[in-house]
């Protein structure tokens, strides 16, 4: 079956509101479960009024300075007011013939994005081939979790239009990319903070899976992870930070990924615009800088001392920065990360994956591929569904679906 036609056959089957989904002749099973984030909603999430940190039993008494700059009540809504956000939907994609998967892979999606389209051949194909189930898990504020109206065109366009007529030099602006870029202009530690969420989440749903609650999966699965753009940098987190070890067994397949996030160039219609990009490097690299003077509540969760776990998130911030500290624990993970980048690739160029991963002496043994295709492709559409070129595109999706098995296979 040629790409675009499996995709086109999953996405018609994909139905977000059936609890399970079945197609025999794919040998294929979507079931759906839902999660709550609502404690770590509470303890992270800018208009909670109980910011806290738990573990040290400390309490913040203001909430993060937010500037509303959109003009737009619905994109300039709280996040813990966001109700989608604390308790959402995710699904599991497995063989119908199997009942119960002995291994699970966690894949985190791209930034902005809004519909798992994209992901169900990817998940299909890699399930089908690890005999794994592939669990399709939302970042905060994105898929189901984001707001309905920020993929409102109507609304969007509106946004878009302020961002532009307010600065004129902004380029990329869109009505797709309109809402992140106002909310991340307004308060780039969002990046963090929703990160921060999605990590607790993650936590949560493995211990779920040990305690046997995940009807599809047994309780001794095995866990994996693959990460697709700002995934697998969220991926990366996970499996430095090990917490409590629930990944010390764990294989980290990146695609379009793996490295520092100044060194990604997300500027595009699809992602955001370019305001928002500078102002969020521009902040982090002085928060940085200043050992984070100016926020005392992000500072305290990447203090090494108080949160080692999550400090490993200011070492992906910028390159230049906690770079022995960095590729000292690449090299331990060194045989648990592939990535698998596109050469063509504009937000996430090969060549940073080679840098962060391998390390700027080139000793890391973190095995990054790079590929190119004769068709025309990008970060955001690595598989066109043209028929034009759908045998070299299909030949293109099998080749990266071979790696990723390859290395799931593979002893650590």
């Amino acid at each position: 079956m040629q790409y675009n036609e499996l995709y086109q056959k999953l996405k018609e089957a994909f139905d977000l509101n059936q609890n399970s989904s079945e197609i025999v002749d794919l040998n294929l099973r979507i079931t759906k479960y839902q999660s709550t984030s609502l404690n770590a909603a509470e303890d992270l999430l800018n208009g909670s009024a109980h910011l806290s940190c738990p573990k040290h039993d400390i309490h913040f008494k203001e909430s993060d300075v937010i500037n509303n700059i959109s003009g737009n009540t619905d994109v300039d809504i709280l996040d813990y007011d966001i109700e989608c956000n604390k308790i959402f939907d995710y699904y599991i994609v497995q063989r119908l013939d199997q009942y119960k998967s002995n291994g699970a892979i966690i894949l985190f999606h791209g930034l902005n994005e809004k519909k798992w389209d994209k992901y169900l051949p990817w998940a299909y194909e890699i399930a089908q081939q690890t005999n794994k189930a592939v669990i399709l898990f939302p970042i905060a504020f994105h898929m189901n979790r984001a707001e309905d109206s920020w993929s409102d065109r109507r609304k969007m366009v509106e946004v878009s239009k302020n961002r532009i007529k307010n600065n004129r030099d902004n380029t990329d602006s869109s009505y797709v990319n309109a809402a992140i870029s106002a909310r991340l202009e307004a308060h780039p530690q969002r990046i963090f903070w929703s990160g921060f969420q999605t990590y607790s989440d993650t936590i949560k749903l493995i211990y779920h899976i040990k305690k046997g609650k995940i009807d599809t999966l047994n309780k001794t699965a095995t866990i994996d992870l693959f990460g697709y753009s700002i995934g697998s940098f969220l991926s990366i987190i996970l499996m430095m930070a090990n917490p409590k070890g629930i990944f010390s067994n764990s294989k980290l397949f990146c695609f379009c990924g793996g490295m520092t996030i100044d060194r990604m160039f997300p500027i595009s219609k699809y992602i955001m615009d370019s305001r928002a990009a500078i102002k969020m490097q521009t902040v982090f690299a002085e928060l940085l800088s200043t050992d984070f003077k100016n926020d005392k509540r992000l500072g305290h969760f990447q203090n090494p001392v108080l949160h080692k776990e999550e400090s490993w998130f200011k070492m992906m911030l910028r390159y230049n920065y906690f770079q022995k500290e960095r590729e000292s624990r690449f090299t331990e993970l060194q045989h648990q990360i592939k990535t698998y980048v596109l050469e063509k690739d504009e937000v996430a160029p090969p060549i940073e994956a080679l840098n962060t991963l391998k390390g700027g002496y080139r000793k890391i043994e973190i095995d990054v591929e790079i590929v190119d295709h004769d068709f025309d492709y990008s970060h955001m559409i690595p598989f066109p569904l043209t028929v034009k070129n759908e045998n070299d595109v299909t030949k293109a999706f099998n080749q990266f679906i071979q790696s990723a098995k390859e290395f799931y296979k593979k002893e650590v």
